[in-house]
Formats: C-alpha cells, sequence, structure tokens
C-alpha cells in the first residue's frame, strides 16, 4: 500500500496527473479569513480551521487493532461531524445544541483582547498570544488559524471540559483535525454525513437555496475525496437526503453509543 502511494505521488509528479488517493490539489485552497464567533464556513468548518493538508504515506491505515469498549456515564464520547462544504452538518450540529442538558460545544481559545460583556471561559478562553503560540506547539489544539492579527482555536482541554461535565460535546470539524483528536484520551466518535446521489442532491437544493450544478458535483467530488483518505477514521456514515431524518437517525445512534459496547482502537481500552 505504501509503495503504491509513493509511485502515484512520483507519478502526478511527473505527470501532472493524479489517483483518487492523491487527487488532493483541490483541497489545498485559500485560508478564509474571519473570526471564530461568526459562526461556520459554507462547509460546517469552524472559520478559522487551519491543518496540514497533506499526509504521510507511513501513516497510511492498512490494519489496527480493535478492542470493545464499553460506555461509561462519566465519559460521553464526543461526536464530531465531518463531511464537505454545504451538506448540512451545522445544521445537524445546531439541532443537537438545541438540547443543551445533553450537549454542549467546546469554548474557543483566543488571543485577542477581551471585548466588553465578554466573560473569560465562558465566551472564550482568553490567553496571550505567546502562550498560544506554546500551546500549538505542544499540539495542544485540535485545529487553530488566524484572523486579524489574533489566534482562535479549539483546545483538547476544552472538549475534555464538555466531557468532564457529564455533556457530549459536538464537534463540527475538518477530517485532517481527526489525527490529533484520535490520538488523545476522547475516543471521538466520526460521523461522516455524505451526500446522496447527484439527482437526490438536486431535489433536496430545489427545497432550499439555489445550488448551480457544478456547485453540487462539487459537493459529490469532495466527499469521495475525504472518504477515500480519511474514510478509515468514520465510525458511521449518514446520507443526508432529508435533514430531519439524518438528525434522527444521528440521535438514535448517540443514543446506542451510551447503552452499548463499540469496537474502538484497542490502544484506547489499553490506555485507560
Amino acid at each position: 500500500m505504501k509503495q503504491t502511494i509513493l509511485g502515484d505521488k512520483t507519478k502526478e509528479k511527473s505527470k501532472k496527473a493524479g489517483t483518487l488517493l492523491c487527487a488532493k490539489k483541490n483541497a489545498k485552497k485559500k485560508k478564509k479569513k474571519a473570526p471564530y464567533n461568526a459562526s461556520y464556513t459554507d462547509g460546517g468548518y469552524p472559520l478559522y480551521a487551519n491543518a496540514v493538508d497533506d499526509y504521510e504515506a507511513d501513516e497510511i491505515l492498512t490494519y489496527e487493532e480493535v478492542s470493545l469498549y464499553y460506555p461509561r456515564a462519566n465519559h460521553k464520547r464526543p461526536i464530531v461531524l465531518i463531511g464537505p462544504p454545504n451538506i448540512g452538518r451545522h445544521e445537524l450540529r445546531q439541532r443537537l445544541m438545541e438540547d443543551a442538558e445533553r450537549f454542549a460545544a467546546a469554548i474557543p481559545h483566543t488571543s485577542r483582547s477581551r471585548k466588553e460583556g465578554e466573560v473569560d471561559g465562558q465566551d472564550y478562553h482568553f490567553i496571550t498570544r505567546a502562550q498560544f503560540e506554546a500551546d500549538i506547539l505542544s499540539r495542544k489544539f485540535v485545529e487553530h488559524g488566524e484572523y486579524e492579527k489574533a489566534y482562535y482555536g479549539t483546545s483538547l482541554d476544552a472538549i475534555r471540559s464538555v466531557v468532564n461535565s457529564g455533556k457530549i460535546c459536538v464537534l463540527n470539524l475538518h477530517p485532517q483535525s481527526l489525527k490529533i483528536l484520535r490520538n488523545s484520551d476522547l475516543k471521538p466518535y466520526v460521523v461522516f454525513v455524505a451526500p446522496p446521489s447527484l439527482e437526490k442532491l438536486r431535489q433536496k437544493k430545489a427545497r432550499g437555496e439555489a445550488f448551480k450544478e457544478e456547485e453540487l458535483k462539487d459537493i459529490i467530488e469532495k466527499a469521495r475525496e475525504m472518504e477515500d483518505k480519511y474514510g478509515h477514521f468514520f465510525d458511521m456514515i449518514i446520507i443526508n437526503n432529508d435533514t430531519e431524518r439524518a438528525y434522527h437517525q444521528l440521535v438514535n445512534e448517540i443514543n446506542s453509543l451510551e447503552r452499548e459496547p463499540q469496537w474502538v482502537p484497542a490502544s484506547w481500552v489499553k490506555n485507560t
């Protein structure tokens, strides 16, 4: 597998042609400039999302030992929603967050000055720029970025704080963020929100805001790329043809996570 990918990368450089596994030129886009608290991009990612866009050949997962993990009342697994732009992950997250007794968001960190009326630890965790940069180097952030000369990011500790409160942390992340999260003690449950067929996607979008045909094809293509590249991290796939149905499917799965054992990487169980 590693030799194949390395060989494909060599061919890509010489022939300017990519295979599915290494067609990632489209994924490299200019970083969006907008503050975290302006909510999410059209793709449902936090607006500051920033991560390395490549993966190493030796990181390709061909086999992973698994063990049964039994649910614990004092450790609710974070729910991570992954998917292409404009597929409705933000809407699904908002629906879950309406149940404030059960679900919560991780409070982001920022290096900017606190504005009037903002509460430290409630609106943001306010830290210095130097501390933020030190935390980046220590890999304390699942994702981070910069806007108007200030850093914004979601830390592992902020997610851990939600878990320790007894609630389920709901995250909309770029799949590149999964590596740090999976190597933590948080045991994330990753849900890939996938598009339906092109025809059903046309029908779905016809009921809402208008999208060009090329944009719809782009959604499907990006979903295919994500699944090729990160599919081995996904615990569940939801085809979002209808948001209401997708929401109930997601809630049913979350309910079962609290009752039934799940197969997880063996290292997660050994380390607990």
